[in-house]
């Protein structure tokens, strides 16, 4: 079992974050080895070597076993072996190998003093040779160094380390069951050998933070399953919104370009169709008959609805010079709102919630006649409900992204689910028939998306619509 825990212990510290696993590799090794030395001193006879070649490498064991606690109580949260301070790590090393030359020169076991040990009481009968001076003082100094690193324990209980406490009561036990077999082993006393069973006292709490580390990690490593999901779902929506944006943006671009050529080529008959028909009212046939002129006015009204559709279209593709100002968006907001009154009456149910922004570069007449389009839509939106419960929201705020945001809301019926994904394109309306072309988001999207802004549409959670412009700021233009 030891050995199966090294080796576990050593696969385990090949993941990342546990390396100080290596140390408890360490300790199962060497408890191994001492382990197999003694069932080898049990197989053979009992003669003189290989009880020599038994006691002798379980003493080397032994120091290496402690130099390995040296490493666990001294060592930084990565249980590197450089961090153990330089004197102890001699003192280790050089125990060790003192103690493994003594073994390999027959200094370790005194051969001419093996004695039988017997415990009636507890069925014990074994023998066992004595140790040599050298070999009481390898020994002894284990025992020191086991001191040293319960000590360091207690310093670490006091400072609050995790699991510190605990390790200083397996020392203590550990400790004790040391100091037993050392008088059993210097034939102080007449007992069986009580350090392995000490041994569980010590390695107890070290298994108990492994397993509590194995499974604090395991439950990061779920949380971090859960929010990286989390993101990729997230991730996931925001590049199929983000192509679908493009696509969109793409669509738009093409009705653009559509629009400025078909404006282009209606616009130049349509002149000809005014003229014609201007002349046409002031010859006296026309101005004698009054079902013809009746006509002629009738064509005239046909041909002016004709060149606000073109003029329309054309306004989407953005024509002509620009006249570019470094404006706040709260600015705008309140000269779309007078111009709204001036065009339109008070309009009570009409309010500005405006915060101050960053400034935006914009072409003044076009925004504002974006913004004119978007406070007639939702004027027109709640004007079928009672004066008193009318109301029209245009605010401006900063986005977390530090995009300047104009917003329009309205308690209104919202829009249609029906045609909320084609809202935008050419004559597409919400309005009743005879209300307008349908060109009035189109138009709002198309200088919007001449700015570098971005307009969304969506239906508020309490009932009504929601306009929202984003516009760079000045800054990033």
């Amino acid at each position: 079992m030891q050995a199966a825990a090294c080796l576990v212990a050593l696969a385990i510290s090949q993941a990342p974050g546990w390396r100080r696993a290596r140390i408890g590799s360490a300790l199962a090794g060497t408890a191994a080895l001492y382990s197999f030395f003694d069932i080898m001193g049990a197989v053979f006879p009992r003669t003189g070597l290989p009880i020599s070649v038994v006691w002798s490498a379980n003493l080397t064991i032994a120091a290496a076993h402690v130099t390995v606690w040296v490493w666990f109580s001294f060592s930084d949260d990565d249980g590197r072996w450089n961090s153990v301070p330089r004197a102890l790590r001699w003192l280790s090393i050089g125990h060790v190998t003192a103690t493994a030359l003594l073994g390999v020169t027959g200094n370790a076991v005194d051969l001419s003093r093996i004695q039988r040990v017997q415990v009636p009481w507890l069925g014990v009968d074994f023998v066992q040779p004595s140790l040599m001076p050298l070999a009481t003082l390898s020994a002894a100094i284990s025992l020191i160094i086991l001191i040293i690193c319960f000590g360091e324990q207690v310093r670490q209980a006091r400072r609050g380390v995790i699991g510190a406490k605990w390790n200083a009561l397996g020392f203590a036990i550990f400790l004790s069951c040391a100091v037993e077999e050392i008088l059993v082993a210097s034939d102080a006393l007449q007992f069986i050998y009580l350090a392995e069973v000490g041994y569980l006292g010590l390695v107890i709490p070290v298994i108990a933070q492994f397993v509590r580390r194995f499974i604090d990690d395991a439950h990061r490593l779920q949380d971090l399953t859960l929010a990286l999901e989390a993101q990729v779902s997230v991730a996931t929506g925001e590049r199929d919104a983000a192509r679908e944006a493009l696509a969109a943006q793409e669509r738009f671009a093409a009705l653009g370009r559509m629009a400025e050529g078909v404006g282009h080529e209606i616009n130049n008959p349509l002149q000809i169709l005014t003229l014609s028909l201007d002349e046409l009212r002031e010859t006296p046939a026309v101005a004698g008959d009054a079902e013809t002129a009746e006509m002629v006015e009738q064509a005239s009204t046909a041909s002016e609805r004709i060149r606000l559709i073109v003029t329309g279209l054309r306004t989407y593709a953005i024509p002509g010079e620009r006249v570019i100002e470094r404006l706040g968006p709260e600015v705008l907001v309140r000269d779309a709102i007078e111009e709204a009154r001036a065009t339109m009456g008070p309009l009570p149910e009409l309010h500005a919630i405006l915060d101050n922004v960053p400034r935006v570069l914009v072409d003044r007449e076009r925004m504002m006649q974006a913004l004119g389009h978007a406070i007639t839509n939702a004027v027109r939106a709640v004007s079928g409900l009672p004066e008193g419960r009318r109301r029209v929201e245009v605010r401006t705020r900063t986005t977390a992204g530090g995009d300047a945001l104009i917003e329009v809301r309205d308690n209104g019926g919202g829009f249609p689910a029906s045609i909320l994904s084609r809202l935008g394109e050419p004559f597409v309306t919400t309005n009743d028939p005879g209300a307008g072309p349908g060109l009035g988001i189109f138009i709002i999207r198309g200088v919007v998306a001449a700015h570098g802004g971005m307009l969304e549409l969506e239906n508020a959670r309490g009932g009504g619509a929601t306009l929202q412009i984003l516009l760079p700021p000045a800054l990033r233009v």
